[in-house]
């Protein structure tokens, strides 16, 4: 018997429920009238008893009379479902309930940590309330003073929280301080000067004034008076608004800038927003000066966007000895990929004559399953790692996740085709599990068929090296005759069903691009046209046979007009044909790994990195050859289609 239900675990939805089919109609029917609040009868809810989903048409009836609600009822309800994605909504609108009756005993006792502010700050009134005095790591008390921290306005709620805060000295001057200051540079005039009268000493309330003046009118920051004598509050107030008259006024912003320099004592720490505000800016305005404005922008105040704009800017400036001083160390900004950082140092060494150091980071980068790790290899002549290491999940290890509340709910979700509901429950459910528990989530989401949400669990842990769960080869008698047809690598056609899709047949873009491909409903309608293709209407495009028919067709159209590159096909599949020649037009002839990193539309420049490193691959997965980037990276010295010799 152990046996027989371990085996059904294991088993996809379709195959482990195989006799819930009745189950799930009934479900359906019943969950669409408790979405519309429509009564429920007890003899109908009686038949789904023991099915999955069978919280989910409780759930909107409590909800519904909270206001009126029998405590027992509700508690029954939490004891039914523990950690539960439900109980854990009904208990947020059951807090909220308690909050507006005044019910702070009952609130107490059935409070769990939330993510709502005003719900914190009645958590946090009730605990000052109990004590003397809260320590910081008090599981209450970070949360609130994150939204004082935010310098948003917060809820009427917290206010209290905040004043006693305030007389505890848990909120110092220089909290306050900080908070007026956000306030006022995000355009909140009323609210900075609404805390510096609720919290603010006298001097600073002063200051406040000063700094609301001077943000109205920064081009005349210098002349305010009360401005005149140096101290940190003045130097805060004149920065910020220097930092504020750049954004429509960089050369005055500049000459501000200059002479309060010599006026007022700026430190590091304090001129380094000013500094990193202006060259934004000056790369925004595309300012001739704007190299030596990222240049000027210290350690402190450097994040990702400065190092983006410093590795594009010097790229489109071929500055490499910037480039070699900027890329040095690992990056400082959180979201700056350090495998991009270490090639463009070596290419920037390489191009300063400095080949011994460039080879030893290239020798290191090549090591990587990456696109910078594979154009590092094609600089040093060798071949690409591909490590392909299975996650590989045992039975026990499988049943045991299959097994959770959670994750039943969430696959009856994906069989019922509600994948909204279906990824709320698996995101509760893992919230709070191991690596390799989501390593095993993402096999088992893979075993259901629900191969995008593979794939992102294991791009999120992270966890890269199973390629067959990471790069499913799906569809492939579709991909082999279509490819075939029009003389296409499959591993090409795999590769744009990745980037756009990974393997949705039915996803929708926000801008309305449907299915594998992600096709336009007017692109796909006149590529089905030449092909003799009948589209009855667009959600046809949702069907992989006709999507990746009208898609390869398209793909091939656009490799024609761009001399068979796929990066430029890539970026024209992206962003269209006629802004890739307008980018082309203005290239001046550089090389193509630079090319790449400096399109002008970020998403178009990640999707040809991705496009080029997936079909590399997709070639590998498919048992073929394993054609260099290098070698697809031709055609970019291409202008409105004709050969342009650089």
């Amino acid at each position: 018997m152990k046996i027989l239900l371990l085996l059904c675990a294991l088993l996809p939805p379709t195959l482990a429920a195989a006799d819930r089919t009745a189950e799930r109609t009934r479900f359906k029917q019943l969950y669409s009238a408790a979405m519309r609040n429509e009564p429920l009868a007890a003899a109908q809810l009686q038949t789904l008893r023991t099915y999955p989903l069978y919280p989910y048409l409780e759930y909107p009836q409590l909800e519904a009379r909270l206001a009126s609600l029998p405590v027992s009822d509700l508690k029954k309800f939490f004891a039914s479902y523990p950690d539960s994605l439900l109980t854990a909504r009904l208990r947020t609108a059951w807090l909220r309930e308690l909050a507006r009756r005044g019910r702070w005993d009952l609130f107490a006792d059935d409070y769990a940590p939330q993510t709502d502010p005003e719900l914190q700050c009645d958590a946090l009134a009730i605990e000052l309330r109990t004590s003397a005095r809260p320590s910081p790591p008090s599981q209450r008390l970070k949360p609130v003073l994150a939204v004082w921290d935010s310098g948003k306005t917060a809820p009427a709620t917290c206010e209290p929280v905040f004043a006693l805060l305030r007389t505890q000295g848990v909120l110092t001057d220089t909290r306050v301080w900080d908070r007026i200051v956000l306030a006022a540079q995000a355009g909140n005039p009323t609210l900075a000067q609404d805390i510096a009268r609720r919290y603010a000493a006298t001097q600073d309330q002063a200051y406040t004034a000063l700094l609301v003046r001077a943000l109205g009118t920064p081009g005349n920051v210098l002349g305010h008076k009360g401005l005149g004598q140096d101290s940190a509050r003045v130097r805060a107030i004149v920065g910020g608004a220097v930092a504020r008259l750049a954004r429509y006024d960089l050369p005055r912003a500049l000459q501000v800038w200059r002479t309060a320099q010599q006026r007022y004592h700026f430190t590091v720490l304090e001129s380094g927003p000013v500094q990193r505000a202006i060259a934004l800016v000056a790369v925004a305005k595309e300012d001739k000066r704007r190299l030596d404005y990222l240049a000027a922008v210290p350690a402190n105040a450097v994040d990702d966007r400065i190092e983006q704009g410093r590795l594009r800017e010097g790229l489109r400036a071929r500055d490499w000895q910037k480039l070699a001083q900027w890329t040095r160390g690992e990056p400082l900004g959180a979201l700056t990929n350090p495998l991009r950082w270490r090639y463009w140092h070596a290419r920037a060494f390489e191009e300063l004559g400095r080949h011994a150091a460039a080879k030893k980071i290239l020798v290191r980068l090549a090591r990587e399953r990456d696109y910078y790790g594979f154009l590092a290899s094609d600089k040093l002549g060798v071949q690409y790692t591909i490590t392909d290491r299975p996650v590989a999940p045992g039975h026990t290890e499988i049943a045991a996740i299959a097994a959770q509340p959670g994750m039943k709910r969430a696959a009856e979700f994906f069989q019922l085709g509600l994948r909204g509901q279906a990824r709320d429950e698996w995101n509760f459910t893992l919230a709070t599990r191991t690596k390799r528990e989501l390593e095993v989530a993402a096999k088992l989401a893979y075993d259901w068929g629900w191969y995008d949400r593979a794939i992102t669990v294991l791009g999120q842990i992270p966890s890269y090296d199973d390629l067959d769960l990471r790069f499913p080869v799906l569809h492939k008698n579709l991909v082999l005759r279509y490819a075939k047809q029009r003389a296409l690598s499959p591993a090409l056609v795999y590769s744009i069903i990745r980037g756009e899709s990974a393997f949705v047949t039915d996803a929708r873009s926000p801008v309305g691009a449907l299915g594998l491909m992600q096709l336009m409903p007017l692109t796909g309608e006149i590529t089905a046209k030449s092909l003799g293709v009948e589209l009855t209407t667009p959600d046809e495009l949702t069907l992989p046979d006709k999507n990746i028919a009208i898609g390869s067709e398209y793909l091939r159209q656009v490799l024609h007009q761009f001399g068979g590159s796929f990066p430029l096909a890539a970026a024209a599949y992206n962003a269209g044909p006629g802004r890739v020649r307008q980018w082309l037009a203005n290239s001046d002839c550089v090389p193509a790994d630079v090319w790449v990193e400096i399109i002008p539309f970020a998403e178009t420049e990640a999707y040809v990195r991705r496009a080029l490193f997936y079909a590399a691959i997709y070639e590998w997965r498919l048992g073929e050859t394993v054609n260099t980037l290098t070698s697809r990276m031709t055609g970019f010295n291409t202008h409105a289609g004709g050969a342009l010799k650089c």
